[in-house]
């Protein structure tokens, strides 16, 4: 049986909903490692990489796309098969221009959010109270690029600050089992979710909630 390889980048993250300052540095310095490592992998192998990005982690995955499209690397940004950010810590008006520097997103491209993410709104807090990407709701937030928006909002309890919803809830876990295993052109399936009329994919409450 073949297996899929699955690579954890671990990056110098503070680790503490505090740690905004130190973490923004982190990411600056961890940009050309991750880049090397994408470009090692698709110099080497022929396999497309799902690439999946929490929060602040999803501020370093913006800039490392942005970098590579910059340098001329589309070979590598083309052998991205899913891009999945969740809950990412970006302001927005940084996002949209990462996402123009980038140019043409992977297909699909997803992002997971939640508005009662409290790590996030206290991030957005210390930056001068700016909404952060990860607890957005509305598709004219994304509006021009081609990227899906889920809103796990209906699905927090209150804890870990509310921060893990996109991760850790059975509907986002079976979201992203679903792109892991999808080709290009597979089905996510939204039988637990509600696709409303701005395009934002909205996961149902549990039941008895």
């Amino acid at each position: 049986e073949i297996t899929t390889p699955r690579i954890l980048f671990s990056w110098p993250s503070a680790g503490t909903a505090t740690g905004y300052i130190y973490d923004r540095d982190s990411v600056l310095f961890a940009r050309d490692p991750l880049a090397d490592l994408l470009t090692e992998i698709a110099r080497k192998t022929n396999k497309e990489v799902t690439l999946l990005a929490h929060s602040m982690g999803a501020h370093l995955t913006m800039e490392v796309l942005r970098q590579l499209a910059i340098t001329g690397r589309r070979d590598v940004l083309d052998n991205l098969r899913v891009v999945a950010l969740l809950a990412p810590d970006i302001d927005p008006d940084v996002f949209r221009a990462q996402a123009t520097a980038i140019g043409k997103l992977p297909d699909p491209f997803v992002i997971l959010t939640n508005r009662d993410d409290k790590a996030l709104s206290l991030s957005a807090f210390l930056n001068i109270g700016r909404q952060k990407v990860g607890d957005l709701s509305r598709a004219a937030d994304v509006s021009g690029f081609d990227i899906t928006l889920f809103d796990f909002t209906a699905l927090a309890d209150g804890s870990n600050l509310d921060h893990l919803v996109p991760v850790t809830s059975p509907a986002a876990i079976s979201v992203l089992r679903d792109l892991v295993r999808s080709d290009r052109k597979g089905q996510i399936d939204l039988s637990q979710f509600d696709v409303g009329d701005d395009g934002v994919i909205r996961a149902r409450p549990r039941k008895g909630l």
